[in-house]
């Protein structure tokens, strides 16, 4: 059966994964990249691990990863009127809450519920316009008390993930919860179809990762025992198409995967990555010889593993494509299916690349930008 990109997304769009439990989606992927992997391993951590190409014990070592999880939250106390205190776990826009559909998995099976949000006819003020802090938000699940809530399966650390299944829009857009980074899964999942039954020079390491909403370094185990030579990830980027963001930049969905030229968090620790040049011209060289769109991009406020990976045993180059994406951490983010098709395209295509194609070791001298 051809490998379709829409089915592939919407099933995995279907799974509820935060960081730290993102089970259900690893048993998806491992199961996938058994039907053609030379090798896969999941490791204690939870990341998988599948190694396609070149057996020769010396051959380059291409890893490229997606992060499984996606942003949520988690039951913090059961109320003695049944409602539920939570907490973020990773970043879920805020400002979205109040009022939001969400699902949460109790050990006796998923339970729908919604976050509380005060009645606007009683609202007065600023209740009307801004949004509580989380500290002052509630999940109801429809519980009659503290008891019934924990008869239907719920206590402490029940995990809870946005609510929103995903529906097709025009142009090729599809909205859900979830796009980050279940886009970056179904592209690791395409470059797996396309490069499976090839004789490749190199070694692929394609790594479906944890806990990067969470911590951003569930990735690292995966290094030690796999040593690329080179890094790329693949995740979702904010696009700037939107009112509110237009003047910002001009990445925008429905014209090609992004590549990242800088990020960094920008809050707290300063972690980012400035991409090597010599490996923007190395995409931007593959994307023009397969006739793939691409744009450029500058994301301060965004990190990725990345930032991380990069400063591991004597230095791995690492490049980032980003997958426009509106609404970003919210329970309706917007993507193009057309920009996850060239990016499995460019990546499948850099797979079957010859290992000299790679540049490993720094420029000296002077630098010549990509025309």
């Amino acid at each position: 059966m051809p490998f379709s990109v829409q089915e592939t997304l919407f099933s995995l769009l279907q799974l509820n994964a935060i960081s730290g439990h993102e089970g259900e989606v690893a048993d998806v992927m491992q199961t996938a990249f058994n039907k053609n992997a030379k090798e896969v391993w999941r490791d204690r951590l939870g990341n998988v691990v599948a190694r396609y190409g070149s057996d020769k014990p010396d051959a380059l070592r291409l890893m490229i990863f997606a992060h499984m999880d996606e942003v949520g939250f988690m039951v913090r106390k059961i109320e003695s009127n049944g409602f539920l205190r939570f907490e973020r776990v990773g970043g879920p826009a805020q400002i979205t809450m109040p009022g939001s559909v969400v699902t949460l998995i109790g050990n006796k099976g998923p339970i729908p519920g919604c976050i509380g949000i005060k009645a606007y006819h009683f609202a007065k003020g600023d209740e009307r316009t801004q949004s509580p802090s989380i500290d002052k938000l509630w999940i109801d699940i429809g519980a009659r008390d503290k008891a019934d809530a924990e008869q239907m399966g719920i206590q402490v650390g029940t995990t809870i993930t946005l609510y929103n299944p995903p529906q097709l829009l025009a142009n090729d857009l599809v909205c859900s919860k979830a796009l980050d980074d279940r886009l970056g899964c179904t592209a690791l999942l395409g470059v797996a179809n396309a490069i499976g039954d090839k004789q490749l020079d190199i070694n692929v390491f394609l790594v479906a990762s944890v806990q990067e909403e969470f911590n951003i370094r569930g990735i690292v185990p995966v290094l030690r025992r796999v040593r690329p030579d080179l890094a790329i990830g693949i995740d979702i980027t904010p696009s700037c198409d939107t009112p509110d963001l237009q003047d910002y930049s001009e990445v925008r969905v429905n014209h090609g995967v992004g590549i990242t030229c800088l990020n960094y968090h920008g809050r707290g620790t300063l972690a980012g990555l400035v991409t090597p040049p010599r490996l923007i011209r190395m995409l931007e060289q593959t994307a023009r010889e397969n006739n793939i769109p691409v744009q450029r991009e500058v994301a301060p406020g965004v990190i990725t593993e990345t930032g991380y990976i990069q400063v591991e045993q004597d230095g791995i180059p690492c490049a980032s494509l980003s997958i426009p994406c509106r609404y970003t951490h919210s329970p309706a983010e917007v993507a193009s299916l057309r920009d996850l098709t060239d990016c499995i395209r460019l990546l499948s295509s850099l797979a079957g690349m010859p290992a000299e194609y790679f540049p490993i070791e720094p420029e000296s001298g002077t630098i010549q930008e990509a025309p």
